[in-house]
C-alpha cells in the first residue's frame, strides 16, 4: 500500500509540473503578441506620416554615355535616372522654346516695322481729324461764287460779247415728228366716228350700230379683198388726240382684188344653198 501510494503522488506530481510548464509557456506567447501589437501599433502613424518614396525608373536599355554604373546603392542609381530624364526632357523642349522665342521675336519686328511706316500717314490722318473737328457751321459760307485764278484753277468763259438784245426775237427751234411703229390687224367692223373721235347719236346709237353691221355684212369678202386678214394697219391719217375732229364719211375703196373675193363669195354661196 505504502509504494502504491508514494507512485500515484509522484504521477500527480508529474502531472502538476507539466501543466504548470505549459501555462508559463503560454503566458509568455501571449505576452509575446501583445507587445508585438502594442509595439506595430505604436509605429503605425509615423509609417503613415512619412511613406516611402517610391523607387524611380532605372534606365530602359543601356545607361548613356559617361554614367558609371559599377555595383552603386539603390537611392543613387534613382537620383541619377531622376536628373538624367529630366535632362532629356530639357532637351527635347528646348528646340519648341527656341522656337516660340523666334515667332515672338519675328511678330514684334513686324509691328516695329508697321509702326515705322505707317507713321508719316498716322500724322496726317490725326491732322485732318484735327482739323474736321474744329470745322464748325460758322465757318461756313453763304457766297457761292468761283474763288480762285481762271484757267488754273478752273476753265477759262468765252462770253457773248458784243451783241444788242432785241426783245422778242427768239431762236430758231425745230422739231422732229417720227410716227409710232404702232399697228393692228383689220377692223372690218369699226364705225369711225363713234370709236375713234366720239361722235355719237346720242340714244340712237344703237340703231346706229345694228344698221352698220348688217349693211357691212354682205360686203364682209369685198374688204377682207381690200384689206387681208394677215396684213398690218397703221393709224396714220387719223386726227389725234385732242385735236378738232369733224364729221367724216369714208370713201369706198376701189380694188380689183376685193371684186375678186367678193364675186368668188357670192358664187359659191350659189352652188352651196339648194
Amino acid at each position: 500500500m505504502p509504494r502504491t501510494t508514494s507512485s500515484r503522488g509522484n504521477c500527480r506530481t508529474a502531472s502538476w509540473n507539466g501543466a504548470a510548464g505549459i501555462e508559463r509557456s503560454m503566458v509568455a506567447i501571449v505576452t509575446m503578441v501583445l507587445a508585438t501589437s502594442a509595439l506595430s501599433i505604436t509605429l503605425a502613424p509615423a509609417s503613415e506620416a512619412e511613406p516611402p518614396s517610391p523607387p524611380l525608373p532605372l534606365f530602359e536599355s543601356e545607361p548613356p554615355a559617361g554614367v558609371i554604373v559599377d555595383e552603386p546603392a539603390a537611392a543613387d542609381i534613382q537620383l541619377v535616372t531622376a536628373d538624367l530624364i529630366m535632362v532629356q526632357a530639357d532637351e527635347k523642349a528646348s528646340p519648341e522654346r527656341d522656337k516660340q522665342e523666334q515667332q515672338d521675336r519675328q511678330e514684334q519686328k513686324d509691328r516695329d516695322a508697321a509702326k515705322n511706316a505707317c507713321g508719316e500717314q498716322s500724322k496726317d490722318c490725326k491732322e485732318a481729324l484735327k482739323n474736321l473737328r474744329d470745322d464748325g457751321i460758322e465757318t461756313i459760307a453763304l457766297d457761292i461764287r468761283v474763288g480762285g485764278r481762271p484757267g488754273s484753277d478752273y476753265p477759262c468763259e468765252c462770253r457773248l460779247e458784243g451783241e444788242t438784245f432785241q426783245p422778242r426775237r427768239f431762236a430758231t427751234t425745230t422739231m422732229t415728228w417720227k410716227a409710232a411703229g404702232n399697228c393692228h390687224k383689220p377692223l372690218y367692223f369699226e364705225d369711225w366716228n363713234l370709236e375713234r373721235y366720239g361722235h355719237s347719236h346720242g340714244p340712237l346709237d344703237p340703231v346706229f350700230s345694228a344698221a352698220h353691221f348688217f349693211v357691212t355684212l354682205p360686203v364682209l369678202p369685198y374688204k377682207m379683198g381690200v384689206e387681208l386678214p394677215w396684213e398690218c394697219v397703221y393709224p396714220l391719217g387719223y386726227y389725234r388726240p385732242g385735236n378738232c375732229a369733224p364729221w367724216t364719211v369714208p370713201a369706198a375703196p376701189i380694188s380689183c382684188r376685193g371684186f375678186a373675193v367678193e364675186a368668188a363669195t357670192v358664187t359659191g354661196l350659189l352652188f352651196l344653198l339648194p
